[in-house]
């Protein structure tokens, strides 16, 4: 599974740098994007994860910061 880690991304890139990994992988979803503990980047991810129309889970229960995406079912 293909894996984008935004720990060393500022905000202002996050955005950009998101969208391009799941256009460019939208064909081999599922994905992981690892967002940590930032509030602001995980609306950052959900914002560009509904205008994809696509769906995102916690890759575990107890970490709130990684998460799996895919397709809408």
């Amino acid at each position: 599974m293909k894996e984008l880690d935004l720990h060393t991304i500022s905000h202002d890139k996050a955005e950009i740098i998101i969208e391009e990994f799941i256009i460019k992988n939208y064909t081999k979803l599922p994905v992981q994007i690892i967002t940590g503990n930032s509030i602001d980047m995980q609306n950052i991810l959900t914002k560009i994860i509904i205008k994809h129309n696509l769906r995102m889970n916690a890759s575990h229960p107890d970490n709130l910061g990684s998460y799996i995406v895919t397709e809408k079912l």
